[in-house]
């Protein structure tokens, strides 16, 4: 409830998947309703000034209509005595009794002023239309000077360039690098498949040598990058163009200014960046021998609108914030972190990077671009395909990968739902067999074997998606 009520206007809820499908739905119409009424109470309220403020130069030109003595000319034309000359005004009607005379000249005043009344009403209408002309085109000036001046911040503090597109091409040219330091050109599969020509069951996490044999999807079709398949002198000749390329790219992202992107912009540019950045420190200090994660991303660091930020802070502190802040512990945290967290933190916290996230290890997910006006969509199928090639099920068990265990409580509460969970995300037939393998699993006296925990493997190692 928490997490669909309080999101930024304009981003989708994100719901716990767990939920039943009615409350879900729920949720969402609810959601969708109150954002609504916001955005019309918005406009009501711009309604109401834009007619206060026609009110008030409405009234004030009227009043000064009336109050002038100074009727305009082409009204005083029409009421100027024909000549000056006192002959030449005489006339027959000049010689009636007084009375007479009195009461046509009555007459002719009361004409005259009803004359006058009806200019100053058609002067009215005249003024109304132009306030609206002036309203209208007074809108398209705020409109053109807000554009003008959203481009020139951006021109100031990014040279012009768009941070999501930065970041995507930070990640196709590290990839590229990546690929040409590569000394072998193959698609993903394990050690024990070298010599299989079958494409059909190539295996990148290995899950088929497990449990049973089967089709793991697009990721037979990624390419690899091992540690003895890459050497670090290739970044001579054909490879010396992208490290070009890659020095300008970062030279842009320290100086981009992050201040107007929306939620969706955010969640693109930041996992684009987790990615680049440990991609670039390997790049940087070569591949350990025997990687410690934990020092590993403390060390890759990148510099972003100026602010030197690692990977841990950028997946922690910025991509995965807690829902709760009784998870928070600002005691336990550096000052910098929790300002970068204030800075640059996702309103909402977004569980599918997990699925996004590659840190350079056997067990990661593959690398891929991702795009502010596609991330939800790219991310759902981020998390499809990596279970699709990560999850293992044979007659009565079903292997999950340690990745699942660790950030399980993003998808599930328990180890039966989260089953349930990964059961539906898989293709519709493999689904079946998922859910088969469970009920089987839970029929058996010993239940408890039914899981199997694949371990995480902190080999070097990137799928390539691009």
């Amino acid at each position: 409830m928490e997490r669909a009520f309080n999101r930024p206007l304009g981003a989708l809820p994100r719901l716990p998947p767990f939920l039943p499908p009615s409350i879900l739905e729920l949720l969402a119409e609810v959601a969708v309703m109150e954002e609504e009424m916001v955005r019309l109470e918005e406009h009501i309220a711009h309604c109401r000034q834009e007619l206060y403020q026609e009110t008030a130069f409405t009234s004030s030109l009227i009043v000064n209509l009336k109050c002038s003595a100074d009727v305009p000319k082409h009204v005083q034309s029409k009421f100027k005595p024909a000549s000056s000359n006192p002959r030449e005004s005489e006339s027959p009607r000049s010689r009636e009794p007084r009375s007479v005379s009195e009461s046509r000249r009555g007459k002719e005043n009361n004409l005259s002023a009803t004359s006058i009344k009806t200019p100053i009403k058609k002067m009215t209408i005249l003024a109304h239309t132009q306030l609206n002309k002036s309203l209208e085109a007074r809108k398209l000036e705020q409109e053109s000077h807000r554009c003008r001046k959203t481009n020139a911040e951006r021109s100031s503090h990014g040279g012009g360039d768009d941070p999501n597109k930065i970041s995507e091409d930070l990640v196709k040219c590290l990839s590229n690098i990546f690929m040409r330091m590569s000394s072998i050109k193959r698609s993903a599969v394990t050690k024990s498949q070298e010599n299989d020509k079958d494409t059909a069951f190539r295996d990148p996490y290995g899950i088929c040598s497990s449990f049973s044999r089967r089709d793991i999807g697009p990721y037979k079709n990624f390419s690899d990058v091992e540690a003895a398949s890459v050497n670090q002198n290739r970044t001579s000749s054909p490879s010396s163009f992208l490290i070009r390329q890659l020095k300008r790219l970062l030279g842009k992202l320290s100086s981009v200014n992050l201040q107007k992107l929306n939620q969706q912009e955010k969640l693109a540019f930041w996992t684009n960046i987790y990615n680049s950045c440990m991609m670039n420190c390997f790049l940087e200090h070569g591949i350990p021998e025997s990687p410690d994660m934990v020092t590993l991303t403390q060390k890759a660091t990148i510099n972003v609108g100026g602010h030197f930020l690692n990977a841990s802070t950028i997946e922690h502190f910025i991509l995965r914030l807690p829902y709760h802040s009784k998870y928070i512990s600002p005691k336990g945290s550096k000052k910098n972190e929790m300002a970068v967290r204030s800075k640059f933190g996702l309103e909402l916290s977004e569980p599918l990077v997990t699925f996004a996230l590659s840190c350079g290890t056997w067990s990661s997910p593959a690398v891929r671009v991702y795009t502010a006006s596609k991330v939800e969509e790219e991310l759902e199928v981020a998390k499809r395909e990596y279970l699709e090639a990560s999850v293992g099920i044979s007659v009565a068990k079903m292997g999950i990968p340690k990745l699942m265990d660790w950030y399980s409580h993003d998808f599930a509460k328990d180890i039966e739902s989260l089953l349930d969970w990964i059961c539906l995300q898989l293709p519709t037939e493999l689904g079946k067999d998922a859910l088969n393998c469970v009920q089987q699993g839970m029929s058996q006296p010993h239940s408890s074997t039914l899981v199997h925990i694949i371990p995480y493997d902190f080999t070097f190692r990137y799928l390539f998606s691009i």
